[in-house]
């Protein structure tokens, strides 16, 4: 087998090799272009060809692109720089310098694009936050840098982590990316948002609505894709860092990427702990008399997590070989109060979380623009339950029955291969491809302890631009799953208009498969008889949004103004709910959901200031709902402003979140009304640069307004007083950080 693919790897190799000339692509600091525009055209100016650098600003030039010419016109034309205008010559390798445009800087993007380009240009609405934003609001993981954007709300849960919803749909209806990868381990539906270390990260794309067409289940509301560091220049970059949190969070983390020749390397290590966090804890600590034991039980629990990854590629002429590994190690300690009466034992918990990914990209150019795309990877989650009685005068720990333990585990193995032309000369693109995942899942509470669902499907997605100004692109995705019927998911986006004005709109399906947990669950002990549903089908969901774009850019500031609507509504919602003997419960496809919200968002700017204040209004309902929409309304706002030396920025955050209600079935068939009350969050930073912009040293605050929990309760849904009331937790008190970063670099 061994030598099979040896072979098979060295014919790719060979039909990729030819002759060709090189263009190197930077700015006017030496850092690299990714993906710049670039037109080759012959001295007569009757043959033009239209090309695209690649992510590390290279572009390599086929001789036949020469002709009978022995030099090429380059033209090279790319948002965020002025155009330049130069020449190679065949048989040679030519630097282009670019001119910075700071007016007409455009981030580029990959998430449901025919591969990468310009955030402008791209036909889906996407959203994303580049690594200066993420330092700005000081977010060690995906939790932090999510909970003040809008259209998007995280909630908590103590011991299974940090949720979130999305157009008002919860969190197994948004599908989370590393590179493209999907991230497995879901607990109750939700990624843990505070596992998602974002050390590593360079920016978070965001794009609202179902992708359910490129990346299959789960894309439901909305896609978010973490894109990785990667060496941009030649030589080496290190960096290291460390955070304290006056509510008792100590980080470190390392990282390191680099170039040589046809080898670039990148890998990142980091540990995060927290103390936890109770109501009445002080940011600063003085030594005083307490009644011992007394401060064990915590709110927000303890929690340690080690992080890890290295990833490797190799360049030979068309071809690129990319492996990968990323490990994670979390630990949650939940101590419990003291027993009466003699206050000498407790009982505690820990959850030991383990994922591993392994990962082989590999990349070949077929043409100039022509890319084949294959990924693998292999993902491992195990997450361990352990129960003790604690002896608070010794220490000693005795571990409970096997009744009190769990452990749950989940692989997934992926395959997706992908076939791309994005050729700006041509009316016509496309990317056509196929996927495969394969879970399996093990532990206790799976019906025999082990059950397996494969998912595979094929997709195709196209753009047409008969003209500069319209973008068609329809899509379809056919997929199988190894326990449902087949289910087709189609989608439509249209985009009018260039920069100044734009229209864009979507038609799409999207689904949501059942989840193993759904369809085998077997949790019986006395106060719980919970079995999944074989039978279920997944959920499917049709959406309808559009967006509108007024961007304007004057000579001394940038103004600009978005104003966007949606509705979708998703069948076959599957809920928990009493089974017909009255006894056991299980999951079942009897809910029907629906949810509509507009959006304005204004931006202003300069080259030292920006604002930006964003308001939506988003109204759900269900089948429980009797049709009526409950709404919540959502307000952000964000100042940054930078002195003029470049090395001082100061940074606001502050979002309000208005009050949710939902309506829920109770055991008797009566309808619920759940609510959780609003609340605001503020945010501050100052951010200092020393040594040439090597050593970084950040100031700030979080959560100013000192929000900790938030009043809950439900009630009947004709009635005026609520039946039970308790709180939610939101974030844990007022707090004041510090973070230092120091970079080192290797002369260009």
């Amino acid at each position: 087998m061994q030598k099979v693919v040896l072979l098979l790897i060295g014919c790719i190799l060979s039909g990729f090799v030819s002759a060709q000339d090189t263009l190197y692509i930077k700015d006017d600091t030496g850092s690299v272009v990714p993906y710049a525009q670039i037109s080759l055209q012959d001295f007569t100016g009757k043959n033009t060809k239209y090309v695209q650098s690649n992510e590390q600003g290279v572009l390599v030039i086929p001789v036949a692109y020469y002709a009978n010419a022995s030099q090429l016109i380059v033209k090279v034309n790319t948002d965020g720089f002025h155009q330049e205008v130069d020449t190679i010559s065949k048989g040679s390798s030519h630097r282009v310098k670019l001119a910075t445009n700071s007016k007409d800087i455009d981030e580029v993007v990959v998430t449901g694009q025919l591969g990468a380009g310009s955030i402008t240009n791209s036909t889906n609405k996407v959203k994303v936050i580049d690594r200066a934003t993420i330092e700005a609001k000081g977010a060690i993981n995906l939790r932090d840098l999510l909970q003040n954007e809008l259209n998007i709300r995280v909630n908590q849960d103590q011991i299974l982590g940090s949720g979130m919803s999305m157009l008002g749909i919860g969190g197994e209806g948004v599908k989370i990316l590393i590179d493209g990868v999907p991230i497995i381990g879901r607990q109750n539906g939700n990624v843990d948002l505070s596992q998602i270390n974002l050390s590593n990260i360079e920016r978070v794309e965001i794009v609202e609505g179902p992708l359910s067409t490129n990346y299959g289940s789960n894309a439901m509301a909305g896609t978010i894709n973490l894109i990785s560091k990667k060496p941009k220049n030649k030589g080496f970059d290190i960096n290291v860092g460390a955070f304290y949190e006056t509510v008792g969070n100590y980080n470190l983390n390392a990282g390191i990427t680099s170039r040589v020749k046809n080898h670039s390397i990148s890998a990142y290590g980091a540990r995060n702990f927290f103390d936890g966090w109770t109501p009445g804890d002080n940011w600063i600590e003085f030594p005083k008399k307490e009644v011992a034991d007394s401060g064990r039980f915590q709110q927000w629990k303890m929690k340690e997590q080690v992080f890890g990854g290295l990833k490797y590629a190799y360049k030979f002429k068309k071809i690129e070989i990319i492996p990968s590994l990323d490990l994670f190690r979390e630990k949650i300690v939940n101590r419990g109060y003291p027993r009466a009466p003699f206050q000498i034992a407790a009982f505690d918990d820990e959850y030991v979380t383990n994922r591993q990914n392994g990962g082989l990209e590999v990349i070949g150019w077929l043409k100039t623009n022509l890319k084949l795309d294959v990924q693998l990877n292999y993902s491992n989650y195990k997450r361990i339950k352990n129960s003790y009685l604690t002896d608070l005068t010794t220490l000693d720990r005795k571990l409970l029955a096997n009744s009190e333990q769990d452990t749950s585990r989940f692989i997934l193995y992926f395959n997706r291969t992908t076939l791309t032309r994005n050729n700006i000369e041509k009316k016509f693109n496309y990317e056509v491809g196929y996927d495969i995942n394969y879970e399996v899942g093990h532990g206790n509470r799976i019906e025999n302890k082990r059950k397996e669902i494969g998912d595979f499907a094929v997709f195709g997605t196209f753009n047409y631009a008969p003209w500069t100004w319209l973008n068609i692109k329809p899509g379809l995705r056919f997929t199988y799953n190894t326990l449902y019927k087949e289910a087709f998911m189609p989608a439509l986006n249209v985009k009018l208009g260039k920069k100044k004005h734009i229209l864009r709109g979507s038609i799409a399906s999207g689904f949501r498969s059942p989840s193993i947990k759904e369809l085998f669950m077997e949790f019986v002990d006395v106060n719980h008889k919970i079995f999944g549903n074989p039978d279920l089908k997944p959920e499917i969901s049709n959406h309808v949004q559009g967006w509108y774009n007024f961007n304007w850019e004057p000579k001394k500031f940038t103004f600009g103004f978005e104003l966007s609507g949606y509705y979708q509504d998703i069948q076959n919602r599957i809920s928990l709910s009493q089974s017909s003997d009255g006894i056991n419960y299980s999951y079942f496809n009897i809910d029907q959901f629906y949810a509509r919200g507009i959006q304005s968002l204004v931006k202003v700017g300069q080259k030292q200031w920006n604002v930006s204040v964003g308001f939506n209004y988003i109204g759900t309902a269900s089948n429980y709902s009797a049709g009526r929409y409950a709404y919540s309304p959502e307000l952000v706002s964000n100042l940054s402003y930078q002195l003029k030396n470049g090395t001082t920025k100061f940074s606001v955050f502050y979002k309000y979140t208005g009050k949710v209600v939902a309506y829920f079935i109770n055991d008797d068939a009566s309808i619920t009304q759940n609510f959780i009350s609003d609340y605001q969050l503020l945010d501050v930073q100052v951010q200092q640069w020393f040594l040439k912009k090597t050593l970084g040293v950040s100031l700030g605050g979080k959560n100013l307004l000192n929000v900790t929990n938030v009043n809950s309760g439900s009630g009947s849904s004709g009635g005026a007083h609520s039946s039970s009331s308790g709180t939610a937790p939101i974030a844990w008190g007022r707090s004041f950080y510090a973070n230092i970063t120091y970079l080192i670099k290797s002369k260009q």
